[in-house]
């Protein structure tokens, strides 16, 4: 079990987290509970920030393990642009809009509950002016806070936003309770999906989007099993960065021939036999090799050969790729034959 809570200062996260640790220790006391504090990224780096947010923990199996983190990586949508705009180039951070993507699908295939703890312009101002806060100042919270919002829109797994009375302290223990028992559910339901560690994206996705394997160089990819890692302009840059909003909250991507021992099958019955979409040749001879017949799916260019060749048609590409999870239709031109 995996608890993140975001909010902006001044919101009692703290007193709620501390809370939620309290009764956590109270229903699990053989386990030990993790804590993460998440602040400003020690080096200011799309690499940096995806350890920090996915890779470091991409081999945990929270099945089993449980933790608790004040704040996650929404720090990259909320307090970047205001704060360190020279690392932000499009509203998300350092993350970028396929960082930011790729951390949310892969939050989602682990079970992680995302809250937002809320709280009224009104109410965080007060208590920043009577506690006072080096960082943050009064006349920035409007911002920050329409930069919540922007990045609650935005999310593939927020489960729930928390707004407590704000003079009720009697309040917390039952909102850590409720907290806890929605993010127990959420780890039940992504409990299948731990069976396939390479796997990211929704429990019931829309479409599979299959690739080929890891494109490995001396400046990338030894550090994640995962796929379609978003750094340095890449292949997993260009496609998360094309799939149309909302559609890329509810997607699946594996990597078909980086694991021979996954089942490949099993894992599509697991989603519930969601489209398939084929990146390129090799994703489509992976997918023959696992016995999916030609009619089980469709393919379309890998992103790498668009981004290189039709890198202009980007927009286009998202859209056929979104085009082809809601009804597979073989006379589109993007189809490869």
């Amino acid at each position: 079990m995996f608890i993140i809570v975001e909010g902006t200062d001044a919101s009692g996260k703290s007193t709620l987290v501390t809370e939620i640790q309290r009764q956590l220790e109270t229903l699990f006391p053989r386990k030990s509970i993790e804590f993460y504090h998440k602040s400003k990224p020690e080096q200011m780096t799309r690499r940096w920030v995806l350890e920090d947010y996915v890779t470091s923990i991409e081999n945990k199996n929270w099945q089993d393990c449980i933790a608790v983190a004040d704040r996650w990586h929404w720090g990259e949508v909320t307090y970047a642009p205001l704060k360190r705009p020279e690392s932000d180039s499009d509203g998300y951070g350092l993350l970028g809009v396929a960082g930011w993507r790729w951390v949310e699908l892969f939050l989602k295939s682990r079970g992680v509950s995302q809250f937002w703890l809320y709280q009224p312009l009104a109410v965080i101002k007060e208590r920043l002016s009577s506690r006072g806060d080096d960082y943050v100042q009064a006349d920035e919270l409007d911002k920050i806070l329409n930069l919540y919002t922007f990045a609650a829109q935005n999310c593939a797994n927020l489960v729930d936003i928390l707004q407590p009375e704000p003079d009720s302290i009697q309040d917390i223990p039952e909102l850590a309770k409720r907290v806890i028992d929605i993010a127990y559910y959420e780890k039940e339901l992504a409990e299948p999906l731990s069976m396939f560690p390479y796997y990211i994206g929704s429990r019931y996705p829309d479409v599979l989007l299959v690739g080929d394997k890891r494109n490995i160089t001396s400046k990338y990819g030894e550090e994640t099993g995962l796929p379609f890692m978003p750094v340095d302009g890449n292949s997993g840059d260009f496609l998360l960065s094309a799939l149309p909003s909302p559609m890329w909250k509810n997607v699946g991507l594996i990597n078909i021939n980086e694991d021979s021992s996954v089942n490949v099958d099993l894992l599509w019955n697991t989603l519930g036999r969601p489209s398939i979409i084929a990146l390129g040749r090799l994703a489509e001879k992976g997918l023959k090799a696992h016995g999916f017949s030609e009619n089980s799916y469709v393919v379309l260019p890998h992103p790498q050969h668009v981004r290189r060749f039709f890198n202009s048609r980007k927009l286009d590409y998202g859209l056929a790729i979104q085009s082809q999870a809601i009804k597979q239709d073989r006379s589109d031109t993007w189809i490869l034959r």
